[in-house]
């Protein structure tokens, strides 16, 4: 790393961890580390995510496909599908902060990761998912009451011609933002098909802009 590029990772950390960043200062700074971060998967796949989008051909995209198959094949066989993040929150942290190691600067906390994730969350959605030129599922932002999601809806074939959508988890956090209702019993989340969100900072909050 040269000393220009040293000099923008210590101006986009410095703002990680005096909690003044936002969704505009995750993405430099994940492309700054993102050649230190070959050997740190999931920093890796999810920088690459990031800076590639629809291009993007890595493991996060594996899962989206194995995840379609899955579901395709729900009423065929007896086994159940158990859906989990592409990535935890511990493995995201875990990863960020052996980068961060590396370079020799102090680990982030649980509530800066939060802060963090919620960004990369934000910066993630409205990805097209593609099965080569041909747009099967998009990502979306959500939020329950207890959590900010990364949400995957797909176009899924059943039976060999009836086609359905099925809508999954990919990232989670911690929502420490928002004081929302539930919508049912079961927390399902709102999910913003249609809107853009978007992540600042208020006087050293992290608030979420949603359009009307």
């Amino acid at each position: 790393m040269d000393k220009k590029e040293q000099s923008l990772l210590n101006y986009y950390y410095s703002k990680l961890v005096n909690h003044t960043f936002d969704e505009k200062d995750v993405c430099p700074f994940l492309q700054l580390i993102r050649k230190r971060c070959k050997e740190i998967r999931s920093i890796n796949e999810l920088a690459d995510l990031v800076v590639l989008r629809e291009q993007y051909t890595g493991l996060i995209k594996d899962h989206l496909f194995e995840m379609r198959k899955r579901f395709e094949s729900l009423g065929k066989t007896k086994t159940s599908i158990k859906i989990e993040d592409v990535f935890s929150f511990k493995e995201i942290k875990s990863g960020v902060n052996k980068a961060l190691e590396e370079m020799q600067l102090e680990s982030l906390t649980n509530e800066q990761m939060n802060d963090f994730v919620t960004c990369l969350i934000s910066i993630l959605q409205q990805i097209p998912i593609m099965d080569n030129d041909r747009e099967f599922g998009k990502l979306f932002f959500a939020i329950s009451r207890k959590q900010i999601i990364l949400m995957a809806e797909i176009e899924v074939n059943q039976n060999g011609s009836k086609k359905t959508n099925a809508v999954y988890p990919v990232l989670t956090t911690n929502n420490n933002y928002l004081d929302i209702k539930k919508q049912d019993r079961f927390d399902t989340p709102y999910l913003f098909a249609d809107k853009v969100i978007e992540i600042i900072r208020v006087e050293g909050k992290l608030e979420m802009v949603i359009p009307d």
